[in-house]
């Protein structure tokens, strides 16, 4: 039987006091969307909830935390008497996250990105108020300042930080072990960064040291079975990695889609679809779409402050020109026109971090329980 994390089955009210049961019920109404806050965990998926001021117990195959809160949704179960709990991201959701419920299910709690940048200031941390006898704190932030996109950087840079943020490293091991004189493919896997943590963590770190690679690596590895299941579906790709921001680091998303065109498909019809998000402490936050195809390149910018727009619009015209003659350069004599437009969003459309989550592959396959 396939089992879906998302659902908590099979709670029922029978062994409560009637007048609990009561009450109860009349909260959990079927359809409704609640949030609830686990008390405590009895073990063997067996978890204490509350729910206002109401509190029952419930039997779920989701790894919830002490005092982690959570909006469901009441939906009715299988037999009478018996209701499931429908887990959502974000109140008054009509479809599942299905990229939420494998966090919850790896024990993910944050992108690849925001790990890496909790890893980095642990170290700093550390080699601030503690010695580092081997020098092995000093020597692993200074391979993660390597996995760093740092301001001004061009697109050859960004997809070498990409090609080292370890979501490839097995890919690379292989190809290491059966082209064992390809000695490009050698240096890929010492500056690969799985294959950094993985070197940090067999050192015998300090106790707070291995929790922190423990928990980046397992991250890492979240982010490694979600990125299989969007390509094999046609999701777009999705990376989260460091980018410097004056003195201190903060985590980009980047989404990319390829499309194969058709001859039957619209002249306007993109072949690239690129979306970068990202919150800079001089502008906000900022998103970026930008699409390619035969009816030329469109780049639009979004950022929360009215006030910027004047002036990124007049960068936009000189970056318009930039692109216009990579174009023509790429392709020769053929023109593709390029667009770049600056506007002001509202924040929800500003925040990619929340979109492109639902996973076609799971959706349809549900093999979320990765536990087995």
């Amino acid at each position: 039987m396939e089992k879906n994390p998302y659902k908590i089955p099979n709670y029922n009210t029978a062994s409560m006091a009637s007048s609990q049961r009561k009450q109860l019920e009349a909260a959990l109404r079927v359809g409704r969307v609640l949030l609830g806050q686990v008390v405590e965990n009895f073990g063997e998926g067996c978890f204490l909830v509350r729910v206002g001021r109401h509190r029952f117990s419930l039997q779920s195959d989701v790894r919830l935390l002490i005092g982690q809160s959570f909006y469901f949704r009441v939906d009715q179960g299988a037999r009478p008497g018996e209701l499931d709990l429908t887990i959502l991201s974000d109140p008054g959701l009509t479809e599942f996250r299905l990229h939420d419920a494998l966090r919850m299910v790896l024990c993910q709690d944050a992108p690849l990105g925001d790990l890496v940048i909790d890893l980095a200031a642990n170290l700093v941390s550390t080699l601030a108020h503690s010695e580092d006898p081997d020098g092995s704190c000093d020597a692993l932030l200074s391979r993660l300042e390597d996995h760093l996109l740092q301001p001004g950087a061009d697109g050859l840079e960004l997809a070498d930080v990409l090609n080292r943020i370890g979501l490839g490293y097995e890919a690379n091991l292989l190809r290491a072990g059966v082209l064992s004189d390809d000695i490009a493919c050698l240096l890929e896997l010492e500056r690969d960064l799985k294959g950094e943590l993985l070197g940090s963590l067999a050192k015998d770190p300090s106790p707070g040291l291995r929790v922190e690679l423990e928990r980046a690596l397992a991250g890492l590895e979240a982010e490694q079975v979600l990125q299989v299941a969007r390509q094999v579906e046609g999701d777009p790709n999705h990376w989260t990695f460091p980018v410097q921001d004056g003195d201190r680091w903060v985590c980009a998303s980047l989404f990319v889609q390829h499309r194969e065109l058709e001859e039957s498909d619209p002249i306007g019809t993109p072949k690239w679809r690129v979306t970068l998000g990202v919150e800079f402490a001089s502008l906000g936050p900022v998103r970026v779409d930008f699409t390619m195809g035969a009816g030329g390149v469109s780049m639009r910018v979004l950022v929360s402050d009215q006030s910027l727009v004047p002036k990124l619009q007049t960068r936009a015209r000189k970056l318009q020109d930039q692109i216009a003659d990579v174009i023509d350069l790429d392709i020769g004599k053929e023109f593709l026109p390029a667009r770049v437009s600056v506007f002001a969003g509202t924040p929800e459309d500003i925040d990619v971090s929340r979109r492109h989550l639902d996973i076609g592959f799971l959706r349809k396959r549900k093999v979320l329980d990765l536990r087995g």
